[in-house]
């Protein structure tokens, strides 16, 4: 995945929607996870300083 420098989460009450972007504010990444799921991702997640 490529370097990123914003994540924002929705948070559910089953589910989160997860919304990555890029240095300039390209989108890289929109999914819906699952708590144990969020967890995995949230340690292959890179971000990249400011």
């Amino acid at each position: 995945m490529q370097n990123v420098t914003l994540i924002g989460i929705d948070l559910g009450k089953h589910s989160f929607h997860v919304h990555c972007q890029g240095k300039h504010g390209n989108v890289l990444l929109r999914k819906s996870f699952l708590a144990i799921n969020l967890c995995v991702f949230s340690h292959l997640v890179r971000l990249q300083p400011w």
